[in-house]
């Protein structure tokens, strides 16, 4: 095996953690909404979504990666874990 073949393995066995995590993290979604209904509060909750982006960001910060791409990507999870929570309320779009 080249050394480019090498490294583009070790891509693959990264980006298969991460659909884990991002599956897991998607699935916590449940456990979310359950103590939203307790706590009364909505599914899109903005302030949350704030506190999330800026945790993302100040990692960024700390790792020296691209903060832009990485605001992209926490919303987009977040726009997740929403559409996922809508869904198991009756609410989503999703068959």
């Amino acid at each position: 095996m080249s050394e480019l073949e090498s490294i583009r393995k070790e891509i693959e066995e990264i980006d298969r953690e991460i659909l884990a995590l991002i599956d897991r993290r998607v699935n916590l979604a449940e456990r979310v909404l359950e103590s939203k209904r307790i706590n009364g509060t909505l599914i899109n909750d903005q302030k949350q979504n704030e506190v999330v982006v800026n945790r993302a960001l100040n990692a960024a910060t700390e790792l020296n990666l691209d903060l832009g791409s990485i605001k992209a990507i926490f919303e987009i999870l977040i726009r997740m874990s929403i559409e996922r929570q809508n869904e198991l309320s009756g609410k989503g779009r999703l068959p």
